[in-house]
């Protein structure tokens, strides 16, 4: 059975005590520190923007990130499209040599 932590994290100065599943603290700290940089970049632009925005933006933001990563393919990906394309080319010259020698 899996053991349920809380970490404290900050996010744009305010820290927020959170719970997540014992093993993931590492995860949950990391994403905290990338929404930080996402708000610092935004703040950077208008130091007069609200919170809410600030927090609303930093999720489009981030799930934009998200949904581009989700599209675009992976090594193992490309790397099994070269083995298929390799071995598909194979068996196209067997069948041409084959129709060479008729």
């Amino acid at each position: 059975m899996s053991e349920t932590v809380t970490v404290k994290i900050e996010i744009n100065g305010v820290v927020y005590p959170v719970s997540c599943m014992s093993g993931e603290e590492d995860r949950l700290i990391q994403s905290s520190k990338e929404v930080n940089k996402v708000i610092a970049s935004l703040s950077n632009v208008s130091e007069t923007i609200g919170e809410t925005r600030l927090l609303a933006m930093t999720s489009l933001i981030l799930a934009d990130k998200f949904i581009a990563q989700e599209h675009t393919p992976d090594n193992n990906d490309i790397n099994e499209l070269v083995i298929w394309l390799e071995k598909a080319i194979e068996r196209m010259n067997k069948v041409a040599k084959l129709l060479e020698n008729k």
